[in-house]
């Protein structure tokens, strides 16, 4: 992916150039690239241990048929929602391709304190974009709006609120992450690690034309809300140079597979500790997906129509380079794909 290539280069030499003040390397990296490649970053230096530090990405999946598989939430009242000008309510505007002119005018609005332009060719809405911050300056990204802007009484309620356990506050906390209302949206994945902190859904439209990805999630480095990561896809356009499709395999529709992200201490290459966010869609026949990182402990998780998404968390230690692998199963056991790096 081109923009991510060009995101990463560029935070590279502006970390070498010029001396930055402190800010949060996981959670902007986790916001600011997009795509499947998930890379560690390591202190420099010898034997450092430090917190290695996974790149989020998005994916979701076309061609849902039986999405109403699982129950969907209620959706809410629209004052929750105001207009935002310029963009189409509602999930006419979600994952529109934009001009830069357009992202850093819908980022004014929501970030009006930041004055730095945005870096990156590409920008799509409801996608997270990173500001040029050779200066240090916060906020260091901007989850680009989409067209309902959340009212202050909505922000307040997320605010006070841990990440909520029921699936409508996790799309309230998501719409106001998206400034788009996704709360008559249905849920088709999800995963929710309370001890972690940490929560994942995949969300689609009442149309089933647009697909959401959040990921919600606490932290030192801020409130939980403003961790969240959000991402958006149109299902009949998937963009192979944007999305992480997969190849397809004979006639069957393609899969998607989205990298999670997390840290985990390593020290001299090995590391342990670490914690993955991932979602995707595999065969239609696939009933679950089973996630192992090297020889440590399994994690099985359900799978709806192909959709699954989990937080998977491992203590076990491991080489610097190997990632978990996600494998889908039917139901005699049958490996339909395999997910992931190992």
């Amino acid at each position: 992916m081109d923009d991510t290539r060009e995101v990463s280069a560029e935070l590279h030499r502006l970390a070498d150039g010029e001396p930055l003040e402190p800010f949060d390397t996981a959670q902007l990296v986790a916001k600011g690239r997009r795509g499947r490649r998930r890379r560690k970053l390591f202190g420099a230096g010898g034997a450092v241990a430090g917190v290695a530090v996974i790149a989020l990405g998005a994916t979701l999946v076309p061609n849902l048929t039986s999405a109403d598989r699982q129950p969907s939430v209620a959706g809410q009242d629209s004052s929750m929602f105001g207009p935002v000008p310029g963009v189409p309510s509602g999930e006419d505007g979600v994952n529109q391709t934009i001009s830069k002119a357009e992202a850093e005018r819908r980022c004014a609005l929501r970030n009006p304190e930041q004055k730095l332009p945005l870096m990156g060719k590409t920008f799509r809405s409801v996608h997270s974009a990173v500001y040029d911050f050779r200066n240090g300056t916060k906020p260091e990204s901007c989850d680009i709006p989409g067209g309902d802007k959340p009212t202050a009484a909505l922000i307040a309620e997320v605010q006070k609120r841990k990440i909520p356990a029921d699936l409508a506050g996790q799309l309230k906390a998501c719409s106001v992450a998206a400034w788009s209302d996704l709360t008559k949206w249905t849920v088709v994945a999800q995963d929710r690690n309370a001890a972690l902190g940490k929560a994942v859904l995949v969300a689609v439209s009442p149309s089933r034309e647009k697909a959401v990805s959040c990921i919600l999630q606490t932290g030192e480095s801020g409130p939980w809300y403003n961790l969240t990561s959000i991402s958006s896809l149109t299902l009949d356009k998937i963009d192979p140079n944007l999305d992480p499709a997969m190849p397809a395999v004979g006639n069957k529709r393609l899969d998607l597979y989205s990298g999670g992200g997390g840290g985990g201490q390593c020290t001299n290459g090995t590391c342990f500790g670490d914690t993955y966010v991932d979602w995707g869609r595999a065969a239609s026949n696939a009933t679950k997906v089973k996630v192992q990182q090297g020889t440590g402990p399994v994690q099985e998780v359900p799978v709806n129509d192909g959709w699954f998404a989990y937080v998977f968390t491992s203590k076990a230690k491991h080489p610097a380079k190997v990632f978990p692998k996600a494998t889908a199963y039917d139901k005699n056991n049958k490996v339909v794909r395999v997910f992931g790096e190992n």
